[in-house]
């Protein structure tokens, strides 16, 4: 299991109890691999949880925060419709749809026609929008400083090397029902 040396996560998991359990199932299959699959859906979730109580009392959800975070950021221009907004919070368009609504509802974005497509329509941030965006950008910095504290500033760089390469070999996101871009 583990000795005084090693670090809090090299103890046996749930993830190597699934690894064993597949590997008596298929001892002709190299079951390895699966370990770190198991691993990262579990930081997803935990990941889920984490933004949900670290920017919770701010009466808002992950997707919202995430428009939100898009918004504040893209000065250049006055809004994104939400076909450009879907694809940078990495949401459902329907669920895109319910999360700009919600953000209308509590006056934190505003819907404006767009100034080149009569058809189209740009999602803008209010100011209460900027303030709540930049309010929740802190608080989240905070709760994540405080989160990674563990891990030193090499083994952040190195979880992140190793995420970047795993999106790169994975393909970028794409909503459901778009093709993947060519590359």
């Amino acid at each position: 299991m583990t000795n005084g040396d090693d670090a809090p996560g090299d103890t046996a998991d749930y993830a190597d109890g699934v690894v064993t359990a597949w590997a008596k199932a298929l001892p002709d299959v190299d079951t390895t691999s699966l370990g770190f699959v198991v691993r990262l859906h579990q930081a997803m979730i935990a990941m889920e949880e984490f933004d949900r109580r670290s920017i919770g009392g701010l009466d808002l959800t992950a997707p919202e925060y995430m428009v939100l975070a898009v918004l504040a950021v893209r000065t250049e221009v006055p809004g994104l419709t939400l076909r450009q907004l879907q694809p940078l919070v990495m949401y459902s368009s329907g669920g895109m749809t319910h999360c700009v609504d919600r953000l209308e509802k509590k006056s934190l974005i505003e819907r404006r026609p767009h100034p080149d497509d009569r058809r189209a329509v740009l999602v803008c941030l209010t100011d209460d929008g900027r303030a709540r965006a930049e309010e929740a950008m802190r608080t989240r910095l905070g709760a994540l400083e405080e989160l990674l504290t563990p891990l030193s500033g090499d083994d952040r760089r190195t979880v992140d090397h190793a995420l970047r390469l795993l999106i790169a070999t994975l393909g970028p996101w794409t909503p459901a029902g778009q093709p993947r871009p060519a590359g």
